[in-house]
Order: C-alpha cells, then structure tokens, then sequence
C-alpha cells in the first residue's frame, strides 16, 4: 500500500516538474527586459525531460507491483 502511494507521489512530482518547466518557458519568452540566448531554454527543457522521466519511473514501479501481486 505504501509504494502504491509512492508511485503516485513521484508521478505526482513528476508532473509539477513538467508545469514549472513549462512555466519557465513561457517566462523566457516573454522576457524583454535582457537578451534571452538558446542555452537559457537548456533548463527548462532537462525540467520538462525530468518530470517525463519521474512520470516513468512512477509508472514502472507500479507495473513491478502488478507483476509482484501476480506472482505470490
């Protein structure tokens, strides 16, 4: 029961990581206060990539339960 809580926590996590990178691009450009470069997207991008890989990571830990309750 309680990895079950953590694999929604972390996917959970993981899709606020994709709104705060989404959030951070949006900002950037609508920035005009200073020249805004390619590489300042950079951070934003590994945020978005980040939530994409907690969303897995939750969703495998959640196929091995089901392949662990299967299994006795």
């Amino acid at each position: 029961m309680r990895t079950t809580i953590l694999a929604y926590v972390i996917a959970i996590f993981g899709l606020a990581l994709i709104v705060a990178g989404a959030w951070d691009i949006y900002v950037l450009s609508n920035e005009q206060t200073f020249l805004v470069t390619l590489t300042d997207y950079g951070v934003s991008i590994r945020t978005i990539a980040g939530g994409f890989i907690m969303i897995v990571l939750a969703e495998a830990l959640r196929l091995l339960l089901e392949i662990n309750a299967r299994n006795p």
